[in-house]
């Protein structure tokens, strides 16, 4: 079982940036954690057209909406951030 490729887009890297250190370290941290378990863990879909693709994981009360190439083995987090805000 070989890890995903993580790929952070630049809206990703912002809005984890706007996060307080501590949750910073926690959703980096579980972001890494997806990207060595994509294999085992059950990706919960996202609904609605605007995020066909997509996959949501949540850590608190924060998310994080990323999509997946399995055949190239990438994960590409879209979003992160607070619930209220992460879906606008």
């Amino acid at each position: 079982m070989n890890p995903f490729t993580v790929i952070l887009t630049p809206e990703a890297q912002r809005d984890v940036l706007r996060l307080d250190a501590t949750v910073q370290t926690r959703i980096l941290g579980r972001i890494e954690w997806i990207g060595a378990n994509a294999e085992l863990i059950r990706h919960q879909m996202m609904q609605g057209d605007e995020w066909r693709g997509c996959f949501k994981y949540r850590v608190g009360d924060y998310r994080i909406i990323y999509q997946m190439d399995p055949s190239a083995k990438k994960l590409t987090v879209l979003k992160a951030g607070h619930r209220r805000e992460v879906y606008e």
